[in-house]
Parts: C-alpha cells; structure tokens; sequence
C-alpha cells in the first residue's frame, strides 16, 4: 500500500525517464517537490531534461528518506503509471502541465505544499552548512 505516482515530463511517451514515488503521490506532495526545485534554481526538465529530473529525484529522495523503498527511477514503461496518482507531466517552469491515468478530482491543501516545500529547503540548507563547516576542518 502507498500513495504512488510517476512524474515525468510533457509530452508523455512510454520511453520517458520517470520517477516513480511509492508514499507522497499526492498533488499537493508533487507541488512541494516543484516549488522547492524552482525556488533553488535547478534546471528545469523542459530546459535540461537530465539535470532536472535527478536534481528533481534527489530532492524527492532527500524528503522522503533513504530507505531504498520510496523512490524509482527509470523508463515509464517500467514504472506504475496506474498507481494511486497516475502519471503528473511535467514542463515550463517546474509546473504540472498535465495528468494521465488519474480520472477524479482533487482537493490541493497549500499548507501542505508549502510546509513541504520548506523542509526540502530546511534540508538542502543543511546539508550545504555541513559541506562548509566539512571543509573548514
């Protein structure tokens, strides 16, 4: 059991690179993991599909833990793109531009998308802090 989903970027094809998250599938989970990747200024898919999507993955990674179980990467074709939240598209400027396989509307809690956002951020400032104070030593 989980909350899953597969982001991937527009338009969609089968041979996409996708993430898949098993816990966190939700749309207001998705849109704290684009609005903390747009606020640090990675590369968006649409500009730098490579970059954007493992900057986008080590994010979601970071967020949900290192257990090994919650997130995926790999062609969509592979990937449960009929899980709980179906596949979102991704494209412009870290938005959803669409949704595939996800037919029922959806309430979006922005608390939740913005407190998400905010500890992805509280993270990445963490671990940055820790890689200064590393190389002062």
């Amino acid at each position: 059991m989980g909350n899953r989903a597969v982001i991937t970027t527009a338009p969609y094809s089968g041979s996409n690179v996708g993430i898949y998250v098993h816990w966190n599938g939700g749309k207001a989970s998705i849109e704290g993991f684009l609005a903390a990747a747009k606020e640090l200024g990675y590369r968006t898919p649409e500009g730098d599909r490579s970059y954007g999507l493992a900057g986008l993955a080590g994010l979601i990674w970071s967020y949900l833990g290192t257990d090994g179980l919650s997130v995926g990467i790999d062609q969509c074709r592979h990937l449960d793109t009929e899980g709980d939240n179906g596949v979102y598209l991704i494209g412009g400027d870290w938005e959803i531009v669409g949704r595939r396989n996800h037919d029922y509307g959806e309430e979006v809690d922005p608390k939740k998308t913005e407190s998400i956002k905010q500890a992805i951020l509280a993270k990445v400032a963490a671990a940055k802090a820790a890689e200064v104070e590393e190389a002062q030593v």
